[in-house]
């Protein structure tokens, strides 16, 4: 199925399937907020967000990559910041083939590196990236912000 992955900047028009690959990530979205999220990403400096489709021309994996520059490195850094394929189709190389996708637009956008997060709790998702030469480096902290302290 690999092959016949095409990938392409998501659209407005996608969002639907976008809400359904986000729920099943774990961050469910109402399909009316998608296209405001989108353009919230296009409009910032340098992000991006791409949808892998099948031969029938059907979004089937989503990736969205920043790059932000870095006080401590001349060249800009990337983050992969979601990466998600439908249940269906997982283990099909389009992850990979998104992951790649994604590795090269950074290069091309003068990244030299390029990181991503993780939950704990997605070991399979660990494994998936440190077989494509990513080494974990650190841990993430997270706090919510705005809410009052309990």
């Amino acid at each position: 199925m690999a092959d016949a992955i095409t990938i392409r900047a998501a659209t407005r028009g996608d969002a639907p399937v976008l809400c359904e690959l986000l729920r099943q990530l774990g961050y469910p979205a109402e399909e009316s907020e998608i296209p405001g999220r989108l353009e919230a990403l296009a409009n910032f400096p340098c992000a991006a967000a791409f949808v892998g489709t099948n031969g029938y021309g059907e979004v089937i994996g989503l990736a969205t990559a920043h790059l932000f520059p870095s006080i401590h490195d001349n060249d800009p850094v990337a983050w992969l910041t979601t990466l998600v394929v439908l249940e269906d189709v997982r283990g099909a190389g389009i992850g990979s083939a998104l992951v790649r996708y994604v590795e090269q637009w950074a290069t091309r956008n003068g990244a030299k590196r390029i990181s991503v997060t993780s939950g704990a709790q997605r070991t399979a998702t660990h494994e998936f990236y440190l077989r494509r030469d990513y080494e974990k480096t650190g841990l993430r902290f997270t706090k919510k912000l705005g809410e009052t302290a309990s």
